[in-house]
């Protein structure tokens, strides 16, 4: 079964639904005694300056120290220039101990769903997500977006120089690791009742890292008509090993990304992470395996994680079919009205009434190529019309140009 088919069962007309939110679980992350000496460098110099795309504001505990908040602030300009967003993410930094081998916790602080301009209908978004497609606050701006809590216990490395230390932890791979699952690399399936039966979902929605987990015929776990909510067929597969995330681009068709799924189920670990043995230490992608090892040292988020946030909703900079999200405006440049949103057949677009001038209007798929266009001379006001009946269900872009301006809207088609 093709996923564009089974996502499109999660589809639902925006005003059945209304907005709703709730406090999201943490995920935990672990260390190994086991010096790695691997080093993965960014691309950006510790002390260049950075094109930041979205503003990260932190938080810091009073006893968190100085050297850990100059690192820290170093992992946050990191993410600064990938993430797209003109509403300010927010994180709280706390320094405590913390036990059982963990290094870190962290998480979304809230989970929204049904809110203004959401791709899917009752999926649940963290919040920084939900606030960079809604292009406005949704939690108060006194509650942080993203809780990180740091284990103050473990021997920190906190240079910004990407040297690997022998029995020391990179406390920026932590933070870099700890803030991806903040902006939404968590999962709701799990195993319950003494290890039997497999579930997902927190009030009768699954995050949307969950819509796009699939299992090695790459059917969507989440659907009831594969898996039954919750069953023991369900919990063979979250623990079998053998999970993906369904990233979309043919790029990947070959070599999606697969997911941490042992046979012994974790919770807050299992299925957030990424599969170790298939990126392991020292590896592009390994940033989001669930272990970190000490002298293990990654300042790259690695290819499959953008992807996998742009898949989800983010503008991701740096990432090709990423650019009609990176040039996206925080607020529309012309005062265009594009209905209905989701929309099932015809498309409209109208024009209000200005001055006469030049614009063109494009349709344009996940990857950023053009599927339908029109361009017209010397308009005031106008309503165009566009056919979707024909497009596989799914996320699409309109993009409405007007001279050097541009407007750009994403659209949902059922």
């Amino acid at each position: 079964m093709r996923l564009e088919l089974v996502l499109g069962s999660l589809f639902f007309t925006t005003v059945c639904f209304s907005q709703d939110s709730l406090p999201a679980k943490s995920v935990v992350c672990h260390f190994v005694e086991e010096d790695a000496f691997t080093t993965i460098r960014s691309q950006q110099l510790p002390n260049a300056r950075i094109d930041a795309t979205s503003n990260i504001e932190v938080t810091y505990s009073s006893n968190f120290p100085a050297n850990a908040r100059t690192a820290f602030e170093y992992a946050v300009q990191l993410w600064e220039s990938k993430l797209v967003s003109s509403v300010p993410i927010r994180i709280s930094a706390t320094w405590s101990s913390l036990s059982g081998g963990t290094l870190a916790q962290s998480g979304t602080s809230r989970i929204y769903r049904n809110f203004t301009n959401a791709p899917y209908s009752n999926v649940w978004y963290p919040v920084a997500l939900a606030e960079a497609i809604a292009k406005r606050e949704l939690n108060v701006t006194s509650e942080a977006d993203i809780n990180v809590t740091v284990n103050s216990n473990i021997n920190w490395y906190y240079g910004t120089d990407a040297r690997a230390q022998s029995g020391r932890f990179d406390f920026v791979t932590v933070v870099l690791h700890e803030i991806a699952h903040g902006i939404g690399i968590t999962s709701t399936l799990e195993v319950l009742d003494n290890g039997t039966q497999g579930q997902w979902g927190q009030n009768g929605s699954g995050y949307i890292y969950d819509v796009f987990i699939q299992d090695s015929q790459r059917r969507q776990v989440i659907n009831t008509s594969i898996y039954s909510n919750p069953s023991t067929s369900l919990k063979s597969v979250i623990t079998g090993g053998v999970l993906f995330f369904g990233l979309r681009d043919s790029k990947f068709a070959n070599a999606l990304p697969r997911i941490h799924a042992p046979n012994s189920y974790t919770e807050g670990v299992s299925i957030s992470h990424l599969d170790e043995s298939t990126y392991p230490v020292g590896s592009a992608n390994s940033l989001m395996s669930p272990n970190i090892r000490s002298a293990e040292v990654n300042h790259s988020q690695g290819e499959l994680l953008l992807n996998i946030l742009l898949q989800m909703g983010w503008g991701i900079n740096g990432v090709s079919s990423s650019i009609i999200l990176s040039e996206e405006s925080a607020e529309p440049l012309l005062d265009v009205l594009i209905y209905p949103n989701p929309v099932q057949s015809q498309l409209f677009v109208a024009i209000p009434n200005q001055n006469a001038r030049d614009v063109s209007i494009e349709i344009l798929n996940f990857n950023g190529q053009i599927i339908e266009q029109i361009a017209d001379s010397n308009i005031q006001s106008k309503t165009y019309e566009f056919s979707l009946e024909n497009l596989a269900a799914g996320l699409y872009f309109v993009r409405v140009k007007d001279g050097n301006r541009i407007t750009k809207r994403r659209i949902v088609k059922n």
